[in-house]
C-alpha cells in the first residue's frame, strides 16, 4: 500500500534552514537583480577629508533602514494626512496612489543610491563633485540649503502632526474640553512638548539610537497588525466590498471638475509620507560603510514602507464610514473619526490612536537626528553663519553628537511652530514646502548626473544594471517634478484665503533668501567639500586631494589641488594626519 505524506519528502531536512531564514535575504536578492554584481575590483569611492568627530559605528545598515522606515512610516504619515486623500477621490486615490508613489519613490531612491555610493556624504557634497567647475559652488550651495530646509520643515511636519493627534485623543471623549478658540494654543503647547522630548532623546540618549531604530521598526509593524485586526474585529457596520475599497472614486468634496487633477492632488498624502528617504545621506558620518549601507538603507526603507502601507490601508478602506461624516468634528483628525465611528468603542479607539502616537515619537526622534546631521554636515563647509558652533562635538562626551545642531533644529521647530496661532494656511505652506525642498535638492545631483552622461558614476560601489540606469534616472527626475507640481495644488476648490496652497510662495521665498545669502555672505565664505578623490589615470589609481591648508585660506569658492604623489598621502596617513579618512573593504 503506498505511503501518503502530508508534507513533501525531504521537507523536514529543510526545517533548520527555514527557521534561520533572514528577511533581509529578500532585499539582498532583489538588489542582486537590480544592481550590477560587484567584486570590489575597480570600485571608486570618494572619501571626504574631515576630522571624524561623530561615532562612526553608531548606525548599522539595519538601523539605517529602521530610521528611514520611521521617517516614511505609513502609519503616521498616511493617517495624519488622510483627509487629503479622502477629499480627492477616496479609496482609489489612496489605494492606487500610494503604491504608484512607492514604486516611483523606490526608483528615486535607487538613483540617489548610485550617487551616494560614489560620494557618501550629504548631497551638497555630491553636487560639488558632479557639477562643472564653474558651477560647483552654486550647485553645492543650493543643494545643501534646500536639503537643510527640507529636513527642518519635514521634522516640523512630523512633530506637529503628532501634536494634532494628541489633541484628537484628548478631545475624543469630550469635544467641549477644549474650546475651538483655544484649540490652536493647546495644539502648539503639545507640539512644543513633543519637540522637547524627541530633542532631549537626541541630546542625551543618542548612543541608544541603534536600539531605538530597531524598536521603531517592530513598533510600526505591530501597529499595522493590531490596528488592522482590531478594526476588522470591532467594526460595527457592514463592510465595504473589495471593489469599493480598491476602485471607488468620489471627488465631489474637493470641488475639482477634473478627476485626473483631483487624483494628482491626492498624491500629496503619499508624497508627505515617502519623501523622507532623501534625508538619510546626511547620516553618512555615523555609518561604518556609508557607500553601501546608505543606498541599501534608502531603497529598502522605501520598499518596506510601501508594502506595509498597502497592507495597513486596505482594512481601513474596507470599514470606511461615510466621507462627509468624517469632517464634521473639526477638533479630531479624520483617522480618529474613522476609528470612533467604525468601532463605536472609545476604549478601542484610544488604543488605536496610542499605537500611532508611539510611532510619532520614533519618527520625531529620527527627524531631529537627520535634520541636525544636515546642519552639521553643511556647516563644516562654512555654509551656515556661526558654523563653528553648529559643528562642535565635545570629544569627552559619551554621546558624540553635534548638540548645538540639535538645539538649532529644535529652535527652528519652536519658532515655526508659532505660525498656526496666526495662520493655519501659512503653517501648512511650510509643510508642503518640505516636499518641494527635498525634491529639488534631490533633483540637482540627479540632473547633473544625466548631463554628464552618467560618467561621474563610473566604478561606483552600487550601480544599476545594464542600461537601466538611464531609464531609472529619467523616470526619477520626471517623478520628482510631478511630485513638486502636485504639492503646489490646493486640496479644495474654489480657493479661498484659508484654503489656498501657499507652498510654492514659501518655496520661492526660501529660494530668494538662499540666493541673497549666497551673494551677500556665502560666496566669500562657503568652501567646497574636502575630498580624497580617487580617479583613474595611467596608473591604477592616482590620489587627488584638496589641500586642507588652502581651504582655510580661501575667500572665494574652494579649488581642488593635486598631490604630488600618492606616497605623500600615504606617509601623512601613517604619521597620524588622516583627517578622519576611513579604510573600507569594498569587496562583496
Amino acid at each position: 500500500m503506498p505511503e501518503y505524506r502530508l508534507l513533501p519528502e525531504g521537507f523536514a531536512d529543510n526545517i533548520p534552514r527555514i527557521s534561520h531564514f533572514d528577511p533581509n535575504e529578500i532585499f539582498e536578492n532583489l538588489h542582486t537583480i537590480i544592481h550590477e554584481r560587484s567584486n570590489g575590483d575597480g570600485e571608486v569611492v570618494e572619501h571626504f577629508e574631515y576630522e571624524q568627530q561623530l561615532d562612526k559605528s553608531l548606525l548599522s545598515r539595519t538601523s539605517v533602514i529602521g530610521l528611514g522606515f520611521g521617517l516614511m512610516s505609513p502609519v503616521l504619515g498616511m493617517c495624519t494626512s488622510m483627509g487629503i486623500g479622502l477629499l480627492n477621490g477616496g479609496p482609489l486615490t489612496i489605494m492606487l496612489g500610494f503604491p504608484i508613489c512607492g514604486f516611483c519613490t523606490y526608483l528615486s531612491a535607487l538613483s540617489l543610491g548610485e550617487i551616494v555610493s560614489k560620494y557618501p556624504m550629504e548631497l551638497h557634497g555630491a553636487s560639488a563633485m558632479i557639477a562643472p567647475d564653474s558651477l560647483k559652488g552654486v550647485c553645492s550651495w543650493y543643494t545643501g540649503w534646500l536639503m537643510l530646509l527640507g529636513n527642518w520643515f519635514m521634522s516640523i511636519g512630523v512633530t506637529f502632526a503628532g501634536g494634532q493627534l494628541i489633541i484628537s485623543l484628548i478631545t475624543m471623549n469630550n469635544t467641549n474640553i477644549i474650546a475651538d478658540v483655544h484649540l490652536g494654543i493647546y495644539t502648539v503647547l503639545v507640539y512644543y512638548g513633543v519637540v522637547t522630548i524627541v530633542g532631549v532623546v537626541n541630546l542625551k540618549y543618542s548612543r541608544y539610537v541603534e536600539v531605538i531604530n530597531k524598536v521603531c521598526t517592530y513598533w510600526i509593524i505591530y501597529a499595522v497588525i493590531f490596528i488592522d485586526i482590531l478594526l476588522l474585529l470591532f467594526h460595527q457596520d457592514k463592510f465595504r466590498s473589495l471593489f469599493y475599497a480598491l476602485f471607488h472614486f468620489d471627488n465631489k468634496f474637493s470641488g475639482y471638475s477634473s478627476a485626473f487633477l483631483s487624483f494628482l492632488v491626492g498624491f500629496q498624502q503619499s508624497n508627505f509620507t515617502l519623501q523622507g528617504f532623501s534625508m538619510l545621506p546626511a547620516l553618512a558620518d555615523e555609518v561604518k560603510v556609508p557607500e553601501k549601507d546608505i543606498p541599501r538603507g534608502m531603497s529598502n526603507a522605501v520598499l518596506i514602507s510601501t508594502v506595509t502601507g498597502v497592507i495597513f490601508l486596505l482594512p481601513i478602506m474596507l470599514i470606511l464610514p461615510d466621507t462627509e461624516s468624517l469632517f464634521k468634528n473639526q477638533q479630531a483628525l479624520p483617522i480618529v473619526n474613522i476609528f470612533t465611528q467604525s468601532t463605536e468603542s472609545k476604549f478601542v479607539s484610544i488604543f488605536l490612536v496610542l499605537m500611532i502616537l508611539g510611532n510619532l515619537f520614533f519618527s520625531g526622534i529620527g527627524a531631529i537626528t537627520a535634520s541636525s546631521r544636515a546642519v552639521y554636515s553643511f556647516g563644516r563647509d562654512h555654509a551656515i553663519p556661526f558654523h563653528e558652533l553648529w559643528t562642535y562635538v565635545n570629544p569627552k562626551s559619551e554621546s558624540k553628537v553635534p548638540k548645538y545642531s540639535i538645539l538649532l533644529s529644535m529652535g527652528v521647530s519652536y519658532i515655526l511652530g508659532l505660525l498656526p496661532l496666526f495662520s493655519t494656511a501659512a503653517f501648512n505652506a511650510f509643510i508642503g514646502c518640505a516636499v518641494l525642498c527635498l525634491c529639488s535638492a534631490t533633483l540637482i545631483p540627479l540632473v547633473l548626473t544625466l548631463f554628464t552622461g552618467r560618467r561621474t558614476l563610473r566604478n561606483a560601489t552600487i550601480k544599476i544594471k545594464y542600461k537601466l540606469g538611464w531609464v531609472v534616472n529619467i523616470v526619477s527626475v520626471f517623478w520628482l517634478l510631478l511630485a513638486m507640481f502636485s504639492v503646489c495644488l490646493p486640496p479644495q476648490v474654489p480657493v479661498t484665503a484659508k484654503t489656498m496652497n501657499y507652498a510654492i510662495i514659501v518655496f520661492v521665498f526660501c529660494f530668494i533668501c538662499i540666493t541673497i545669502l549666497y551673494y551677500r555672505w556665502g560666496k566669500s565664505r562657503f568652501q567646497l567639500p574636502l575630498v580624497d578623490k580617487l580617479v583613474e589615470g595611467n596608473s591604477d589609481q592616482d590620489s587627488v586631494r584638496a589641500s586642507k591648508n588652502n581651504k582655510n585660506n580661501l575667500n572665494e569658492e574652494s579649488s581642488f589641488q593635486n598631490d604630488d604623489t600618492l606616497d605623500e598621502t600615504n606617509s601623512q596617513s601613517k604619521s597620524g594626519s588622516t583627517f578622519g579618512i576611513e579604510e573600507y573593504d569594498l569587496g562583496t
